[in-house]
């Protein structure tokens, strides 16, 4: 689905990949979509780079990006929401990827299913 998503952004479109890890992400989109990654780790954004030659990551807070407002076509968030600790967080995380698209922009927002193999007595669990 996150690739299918990225493969139906228009040419010439921006993408922010906030949480970007490795990079998985970074290069399905194709070569008429520019994609930007971030991510809180240094060794995982350098991964991302080495991965998807010509992609620009750096490091970066999601809970405070330091992005300009209104600047991507697309945002995506993949499994990233669900490691914050508080529902006052994930909103936060979710406002910062909403100040970050543009008006009219989309965005993808994949989380740990409650659903997974691992058993959990609730469904909102630090892990």
């Amino acid at each position: 689905k996150v690739q299918e998503f990225l493969e139906s952004l228009p040419d010439g479109s921006i993408n922010c990949d906030v949480g970007c890890g490795n990079g998985k992400y970074l290069s399905c989109a194709g070569k008429n979509v520019l994609s930007i990654g971030t991510d809180r780790s240094f060794n995982l954004t350098s991964i991302a780079r080495e991965r998807n030659q010509g992609s620009q990551t750096f490091v970066c807070n999601s809970l405070n990006l330091a992005l300009r407002d209104q600047v991507f076509d697309s945002v995506i968030s993949i499994a990233v929401i669900h490691h914050f600790s508080t529902k006052e967080l994930r909103i936060q995380a979710i406002n910062e990827l909403k100040r970050i698209c543009k008006v009219g922009g989309k965005i993808l927002i994949y989380v740990w299913a409650f659903e997974q193999e691992r058993k959990f007595a609730t469904q909102d669990v630090f892990v």
